[in-house]
């Protein structure tokens, strides 16, 4: 039978919604294939190693993935991330050496819910593309990440995508040294920015990238509201979690998914027990953002005027 390799990132703090991605897995899964899920992370307790993995079926293989080796090596590479980020949005950026076997991969975020099967994602036809990934919904509707995006990175404001859901051109990227042309770039530059991995990946592969349809990485915006019918799977980034607040967008779905998770109590108590201090935190991380995104957009010095078209893939 095909394996369908798929990535994930977690520590302790996402335990319990990456048990909820796991199951949004398993619920859409076909029989013809064999899923294996690869949990890389270099901070997970054994408890919750026990946990997920314990989701394992007949077709569905868990395994957790300890990278701290790997980080060691990048360590000193792995600046500037924001207080609302963590080490683990570069994990994605070992899979092409972690797995030299594989051709290609799928990785996603674990504050997600997959409504299809995610091995039509799997099958998406690449061609010479380094990635497929859908472009970022949230960029045209904020006009100071637009003009970050275009001004910053150096990439039109419809051709950013979204590092949350990627198919993975594994061979492509490991012939092409993306992660190695990062890494450099990252430790020689140390580039401010808003997404850390997301623009960084954006800069290196822009020009080859196959764009997915919104479906595949859709976020909680009312503004461009899609049926869940219609989705493939949902994204809850940024401070969008159903498990901290109420009334999100297509919360609906991430709870009947949570229902068959093992840490469906402790889900509730979190959303129950949410502080108002991480409450207020979280507004004003997203004032910050978007003032940081303005403010970098009108300073010189950054992907686009720095590296321009020096440092290229293809």
């Amino acid at each position: 039978m095909t394996h369908i390799p798929i990535f994930l990132a977690a520590d302790d703090n996402y335990a319990a919604p990456l048990s909820v991605t796991i199951c949004s897995i398993k619920r859409s899964a076909s029989k013809e294939y064999i899923y294996d899920i690869r949990v890389l992370t270099a901070g997970l307790s054994d408890e919750n190693r026990r946990r997920l993995v314990n989701e394992s079926t007949d077709n569905i293989n868990i395994s957790i993935v300890d990278i701290t080796e790997a980080l060691k090596e990048e360590k000193g590479k792995l600046s500037h991330l924001r207080d609302y980020y963590s080490e683990s949005i570069y994990y994605r950026l070992f899979i092409p050496r972690l797995y030299p076997e594989l051709e290609r991969a799928v990785y996603i975020d674990c504050d997600t819910v997959v409504l299809k099967d995610i091995a039509e994602l799997y099958f998406t036809e690449l061609g010479d593309a380094l990635l497929a990934a859908a472009a970022d919904e949230c960029i045209p509707g904020i006009e100071e990440f637009s003009e970050y995006v275009e001004n910053w990175v150096g990439i039109p404001r419809d051709e950013y995508f979204n590092s949350g859901v990627l198919v993975m051109n594994l061979s492509l990227m490991r012939s092409e040294g993306i992660a190695e042309l990062i890494f450099e770039n990252i430790e020689k530059h140390s580039f401010d920015t808003i997404a850390p991995d997301q623009d960084y990946l954006n800069f290196f592969c822009r020009g080859r990238v196959c764009f997915l349809p919104p479906s595949w990485n859709k976020q909680p915006n009312h503004d461009s509201y899609i049926p869940p019918i219609r989705l493939s799977l949902i994204h809850f980034n940024m401070f969008n979690k159903p498990w901290h607040y109420s009334g999100v967008l297509y919360e609906d779905e991430f709870w009947k998914c949570a229902s068959g998770s093992q840490y469906l109590d402790e889900l509730r108590e979190m959303l129950e027990g949410y502080p108002e201090e991480a409450r207020v935190a979280d507004i004003d991380a997203t004032v910050k953002l978007i003032r940081t995104a303005g403010e970098l957009a009108g300073r010189r010095g950054g992907f686009a005027e720095v590296l321009g078209n020096a440092v290229s893939v293809g």
